[in-house]
Parts: C-alpha cells; structure tokens; sequence
C-alpha cells in the first residue's frame, strides 16, 4: 500500500512518524453517476472504479501534528492531465484553461479550480490502447498551515527563481478507472476505433463487481492502566479517547470479510494480446502517530502502542486501510489526562 505525499520527513524518523503536514491519501469517488456507471450491489458501500460520464469528486486526507487538515482553509488546486505531464504543464503555465467535460484520455491539461475537495466531469472515451500510453489523472496541490498558501505553492511551480517547494503538499494520482472488462466492452459498444473486438472478453466478465470502497469498521479498544486495571470501548473513526501516561493501548480494526471482493481485471497494452486476471483483493493496513510512541503489530488488524511518561496533550493515531485497488482511512484522537 503506497503513502501519497510530499517532501521528506526529516533524517533518521521512522517512516510512520506525521510530525509534519503530509498527503496520506486521495479519495475519488462517483459524485454523480454517469450512463455507464454502474450501480453498487451493496446498499452500504460506494463504487470505487469511475467510466466516461461520471462526475467524479476527489477528496484528500491531509494530515499532521495537529489533527486532520481544514480543508476548507488551505482550498487545494487541482488539475486534470495526464499522470505523466501533470507536473510539467502546470510548471511551463499550461494549464490556464479550465475544465469543462474532459475526455479519456486527457488531452491536456486543464485547472478545475481550488476547494476542499476537485470535481469534473469525464466526457467521452477516444481510444483504449492510448490510456496504458497516457493514463489520465489527476493533480493536486496544497498550501499548508504556518506556511505557504496554496496560490503561493502555485506561484512558486511556475517561478523560475528555484524557489522551495518543501512545505507545499503536491499528489498525482491516476484515475481509477475501470475494471478494464467493462472499458472494452463500453469501447467495443461506442464504437471507439481501437476497441478489441468482445469475443475475446471471458464470459466471466459479465458477472464480475465493480470495485468497492472498504469499509473503516468501529475500533475495538482495550487500555491496560500502570496499575494493572484494564478498560474497552468502541470508537468510530474521529472518536477522542481518554488515556494516560505509560498507559498501553490496544487497537482492533475489525474488516469485514465480503469487501475482499472477487474480481476480474485486464491490461490493454498497443500491439500486445490482451491479458485477464482474476482473484480475491487481499485486504492490508497501516498505522501513523504523530508522536515518537513505541507501538507494535500484534496480529493481523491488531496494533498496540505504549502512551510516552512525557507525551503531548494530544496523540493522533491515522489508519489507511487498503483492498488493493483503492484506499479508505480513519484516525483517532487520543488526549493525555493527568496520571
């Protein structure tokens, strides 16, 4: 599972330390399904994958020392381009236009403006083989508190001073588009001149899901105090929990086995036969702290950590749960009472 983000942590900090403002994720999602799209087959969880016509909306997880990031406040820019010259086109100042109904794949790139969250709609699909070439995506960029603003960050792309770019938060991340089977078939369908013909898509194709987000189930605590007692509780994702120092903290992130789905996926790649691949997703995880604390896997989904004797009065603990093909996260205050 990948960690987007920005920068370097500073030399010698272990990987999983958010002592700084980091882009820990990017969330797209379907805000308004397109004709193509197509519907869950659970009530209870969103389609994960997004096809021509789609009004997608992409959200990001920003984090840091302080807790999750105001969105609302830095108001991140985001740009629609292809993965490989998303960060060129906005450094030469290419991508001035804004966006309207974009097809796939981008044939530039184009501004969809600031906010908490990016949104547009994907237009109509020109060619298969071309988005193995150029894959289209999308680019965001983020000022952060006590530093840059986001227009600074912009500013300092398209300088031709060198100025740093250390405190702005940048991802690019391609759209999940997809699964492949139904981009053939929908290709074949319109008619797009280099669509493969359908015999060559396996009859198991059309009974496959689209892929789902996971979901953050409750977190299962149990807290062993220095004296020996112990207490559990249940928590949802941004839930304050009350602990002590030389406390240990036991976390459970319960899944829920039906979202490791069974899928049938294929590249299209130019002038290659098309291959398909099929299985179960493998559900995966991680943890980050924004303090130095001593913590531990203990079993699969079972993580403890160990409350410093001179801690913050806060500790915020950011968990990213991945089924391979697309990300979800959950995080939990935790406020450090007196011994």
């Amino acid at each position: 599972m990948s960690v987007l983000g920005a920068g370097c942590l500073p030399e010698g900090a272990p990987p999983w330390l958010v002592d700084h403002e980091v882009a820990a994720a990017l969330r797209i999602e379907v805000a308004v399904r397109g004709p193509y799209s197509p519907e869950s087959p659970r009530p209870d969880r969103e389609v994960a994958s997004v096809l021509p016509g789609d009004e997608i909306r992409a959200t990001p997880f920003i984090i840091g020392p302080e807790g999750p990031m105001d969105l609302d406040a830095v108001r991140p820019a985001w740009f629609y381009c292809g993965v490989t010259s998303c960060f060129g086109a906005v450094v030469a100042g290419e991508a001035g236009r804004p966006c309207g109904v974009e097809p796939l794949p981008a044939q530039d790139t184009c501004s969809m403006g600031q906010g908490a969250s990016g949104e547009l709609r994907l237009g109509e699909l020109t060619g298969v083989f071309e988005l193995s070439v150029r894959p289209p995506g999308l680019f965001m960029v983020s000022g952060t508190p006590g530093g840059p603003s986001t227009q600074e960050c912009l500013a300092r792309l398209e300088s031709e001073e060198g100025k740093t770019l250390e405190e702005c938060l940048m991802v690019i991340t391609p759209l999940p588009l997809g699964p492949g089977w139904r981009l053939l078939l929908l290709a074949a369908f319109l008619g797009v001149p280099d669509a493969p013909p359908t015999r060559v898509i396996p009859p198991e194709a059309a009974s496959a899901e689209p892929d789902l987000f996971p979901a953050v189930l409750p977190f299962e605590l149990e807290i062993f105090a220095v004296d020996g007692s112990r207490r559990t509780s249940t928590a949802g994702s941004g839930a304050s929990v009350v602990v002590r120092p030389g406390e240990v903290v036991q976390v459970v992130a319960p899944i829920d086995p039906l979202d490791q789905q069974y899928y049938l996926d294929t590249l299209a790649t130019s002038g290659g036969p098309l291959g398909f691949v099929s299985g179960y997703e493998l559900l995966s995880s991680s943890w980050l702290f924004s303090a130095d604390v001593e913590w531990a896997p203990v079993e699969p989904q079972v993580m403890r950590w160990t409350v410093p004797e001179a801690p913050p009065a806060q500790i915020f603990g950011y968990y990213l749960l991945s089924d391979q093909r697309s990300l979800a996260w959950g995080w939990l205050r935790f406020e450090v009472a007196a011994p």
